[in-house]
């Protein structure tokens, strides 16, 4: 079906891909998070020795969401989260081969069905805004199609890499 030189190609630039997702988004995620910690700072400050912002606390809780969904994917790619393997681990190659397949045919349905439906959100929240910064809820919302895509990036290439243990010595 594909030749050598081209599913080469392909693994090489899916790579290539996911690797700059990363660091867009591990960059992204260091920006949340100090803008979070900036803002909750300010807040208290605010709060004991001035009136208190009354923003801020929205924002916070807004940027506590995209750190969140952010943060997933950094965690994704990284193979952070949490796994149960003892029992693969004991499986022969073949079958471990086997079974990580159908969990990243199950977690690519999940993702799909979790990017459908947040764009029906997303859509969906046309005309509503934010109560205290009168953003609209959409672009709150936004993060999650974003990093599911993402994390669909990141599993096609642990798929990949599954698959054809030459496109992991590559990378």
């Amino acid at each position: 079906m594909f030749s050598g030189l081209s599913m080469t190609f392909f693994t090489y630039h899916l790579q290539k891909i996911s690797d700059r997702l990363d660091s867009f988004f591990r960059f992204a995620l260091f920006i949340t998070l100090s803008a979070m910690i900036v803002l909750i700072t300010a807040q208290i400050i605010f709060r004991v020795f001035f009136t208190a912002l009354s923003w801020s606390e929205e924002l916070s809780r807004y940027l506590l969401v995209w750190s969140s969904f952010i943060g997933t994917t950094v965690a994704f790619k990284k193979g952070a989260h949490i796994a149960v393997t003892f029992l693969v681990d004991l499986l022969p190659a073949r079958m471990q081969k086997i079974v990580q397949t159908l969990s990243c045919i199950l977690m690519a349905i999940f993702f799909g069905v979790t990017i459908w439906y947040s764009i029906f959100l997303f859509n969906v929240q046309i005309f509503q805004v934010s109560p205290a910064m009168g953003i609209k809820m959409r672009y709150i919302y936004m993060i999650i199609p974003i990093s599911f895509s993402v994390l669909c990036v990141h599993l096609l290439n642990q798929f990949v890499h599954i698959w054809l243990p030459a496109a992991k010595k590559e990378a």
